[in-house]
């Protein structure tokens, strides 16, 4: 009786190791497409181009072009999610302060890498399928921070939904802010923004 095929391994690494190492290489190098050519001006090509891989290994891992790049956006708002529920752990247990540690935390993150910045703030915003998974993105956000703040633990029922509500706002509104200083066109320092939202934000969840 004939065995099953199996993959050899390559380089010491079975098949689902390196199709995952190539998923995240076209990731990463979607981030650097994004950035440097605009939504408009990335494609398959270019991307398998800039990461040295044929488009048979794009679509390994990708049925798309917009699949690929909801999963950039995913993988950006993933980190800015685990960035703020850190900083929430790790701050004293006060509303204002956990709320800053929040609003700091997730700044920081597009902040410091401005592909990020872009692919969460300009391109979620300008594509269909990237703005459907920007909805999501913001009301799983608002989720998150209703279960992250122990403050906010003990609402009801009907007082987490308004609460939702007020949070999906607040980060619909701080995402345009954000993205006006990074665009340079709202002159505020890190530690202004921070100040700024988290007490917009403390000013309606305290009300």
């Amino acid at each position: 009786m004939s065995q099953p095929r199996t993959e050899r391994a390559y380089r010491g690494m079975d098949l689902e190791t390196r199709v995952a190492a190539r998923r995240r290489a076209l990731i990463e190098t979607g981030l650097d497409c994004l950035h440097a050519d605009g939504l408009a001006g990335v494609s398959v090509r270019s991307i398998c181009a800039r990461a040295r891989l044929t488009p048979r290994y794009f679509y390994e891992s990708f049925a798309d072009l917009d699949e690929l790049l909801v999963a950039v956006i995913d993988t950006v708002a993933d980190e800015v999610a685990a960035a703020c529920v850190a900083a929430i752990a790790s701050s004293p247990p006060e509303l204002a302060k956990q709320v800053r540690a929040l609003v700091d935390a997730g700044y920081g993150v597009v902040a410091g890498d401005p592909r990020k910045a872009t692919a969460i703030l300009v391109a979620a915003a300008g594509h269909g399928p990237l703005v459907d998974r920007w909805h999501r993105i913001v009301m799983d956000f608002a989720d998150i921070a209703l279960d992250a703040l122990p403050a906010l633990g003990a609402l009801t029922r009907s007082d987490r939904t308004a609460a939702k509500a007020t949070a999906m706002f607040l980060i619909g509104g701080a995402a345009e802010v954000i993205s006006g200083v990074l665009a340079g066109s709202l002159p505020l320092s890190r530690a202004a923004l921070v100040d700024q939202v988290s007490a917009m934000w403390v000013a309606v969840l305290s009300s």
